[in-house]
């Protein structure tokens, strides 16, 4: 994101004015020992620091970063390794507390998305700086600004205060576990999925775009497959190229004030799981792999509708008297969603059900669709081939691999326009009323696995 000045901020082509929170990355091999002398340099020897780790990545980078800041005063956190923590905000409170009574200056978080993630929120609501150091090329949460945790029983996207320095060091990150190598990998292919579903909004709902806020984090996918390729071969170059794509993923989401150009179905379909606990094998119960596993099947889902239109003639009259008769969306809800009520309603008060608006959004795909369709045939394509590089180095795309159920991955399917309110494809669908065909492409996907 060289275009923004020493402040931090650009005055934007898209109308908008872009903030960058970050001040300082640091991504080179002896990163530890070079943000500790940053940390006496910028905040003086006596600072009072509050860091937060679990028992992995403690030995992963915590005890010799710690060491390496040892000038400071450090109160610590370290979190069980196993169970693997989970983001609550039952959790973000419990550490606040803690915070408080050590009145540190600022916070530091070791780890990986979660740790991070824990600490950006606690940022937010302390008022106080942090600090991130990360440990695995597995999210691109570390330069964004936001957090993923678990409100009411459903795990999504809270505001969070970006991190002021962050701290990749190469050696670190190349000796993550693999997993974490295939995890920064499957949340990456989501950019395509979300340049496709940011511009169908745009065409179809007028939706505000940024086209080099887009570009920068569709460009961050195409990193990443240059970090595939090398993933057998060197090792080093791998974790280089893919902490590269994943900070500017998040850097991304930190100049819009959000995740539209990283995140569409694919990540509602991963969080679902994660509120769901629906993953039985520890081992891929990462955030990365279950976006993966989800752009794989809306792979499949938006191959299927988008082959549909290539000759779909839209008949709007018809399609707005079948509005009319439909049933209010609480009176068909699914028993199965009742859990997850909270979030529906959440996601559904902030949508509109009028016969105008829909009409609207009906003329403007006519008169778009030839642009839809150019647009959805080259984020497919790519995203197509990305999937097959990764099916080359063996990413667990199948269900059995999870231990995921089919009715776990089709319940949120069924019902992604009541889980975000954020204009997609499936949208699209319902639009068109076209959605009974993508559902049964979706179940066909499940059948096939």
């Amino acid at each position: 994101m060289s275009h923004f000045d020493e402040k931090g901020t650009l005055a934007c082509a898209c109308g908008q004015s872009h903030r960058l929170g970050t001040r300082t990355v640091l991504a080179s091999r002896g990163a530890l020992e070079e943000s500790a002398e940053l940390l006496v340099r910028t905040r003086g020897r006596g600072s009072r620091l509050w860091v937060l780790s679990d028992e992995n990545t403690e030995a992963a980078a915590g005890t010799l970063w710690k060491s390496a800041a040892g000038k400071t005063r450090i109160t610590e956190r370290v979190l069980p390794g196993l169970p693997k923590p989970h983001p609550t905000m039952a959790l973000v409170d419990l550490l606040a507390s803690e915070v408080k009574a050590a009145s540190p200056e600022l916070l530091v978080s070791v780890g990986g998305g979660v740790i991070s993630d824990l600490v950006k929120r606690l940022s937010l609501d302390m008022g106080l700086p942090n600090w991130c150091v990360a440990t695995a090329p597995s999210v691109d949460a570390y330069s964004s600004g936001t957090s993923a945790i678990n409100v009411n029983g459903f795990h999504g996207s809270v505001h969070a205060r970006a991190s002021e320095v962050i701290v990749c060091d190469l050696d670190v990150m190349e000796k993550a576990p693999g997993e974490m190598h295939l995890a920064g990998l499957g949340d990456l292919l989501a950019k395509f999925l979300a340049f496709l579903d940011w511009n169908l909004s745009r065409i179809v709902t007028g939706e505000s775009y940024c086209e080099l806020v887009s570009r920068v984090a569709l460009e961050s996918a195409r990193g990443a497959l240059s970090a595939a390729r090398h993933l057998g071969r060197d090792p080093g170059e791998s974790a280089r190229t893919l902490t590269d794509a994943a900070l500017s993923s998040g850097f991304a989401m930190q100049a819009l004030g959000g995740s539209r150009s990283a995140a569409t179905a694919e990540h509602t379909m991963a969080h679902f799981w994660e509120s769901a606990h629906s993953v039985r094998n520890g081992r891929w119960d990462l955030h990365g792999i279950l976006t993966g596993v989800a752009s794989r099947m809306m792979l499949h889902s938006y191959r299927a509708l988008y082959a549909r239109l290539g000759d779909f003639s839209l008949d709007e009259m018809a399609r707005l008297r079948r509005f009319d008769a439909e049933l209010p969306w609480r009176e068909s809800v699914e028993g199965g969603l009742a859990p997850f009520m909270s979030k529906v309603n959440e996601e559904m008060a902030g949508r509109t059900f009028d016969r105008g608006d829909l009409a609207c959004r009906l003329e403007a795909f006519r008169n778009g669709q030839a642009q839809i369709a150019e647009v959805a045939a080259g984020m497919l394509d790519e995203l197509a081939s990305a999937v097959e590089i990764l099916e080359g180095i063996g990413f667990p795309f199948s269900l059995r691999e999870l231990a995921l159920q089919p009715r776990d991955v089709l319940l949120p399917f069924r019902n992604m326009r009541l889980l975000r309110r954020r204009y997609s494809t499936f949208d699209l669908a319902y639009d068109l009323g076209l959605d009974e065909e993508l559902r049964m492409s979706g179940e066909g996907y499940i059948e096939d696995l």
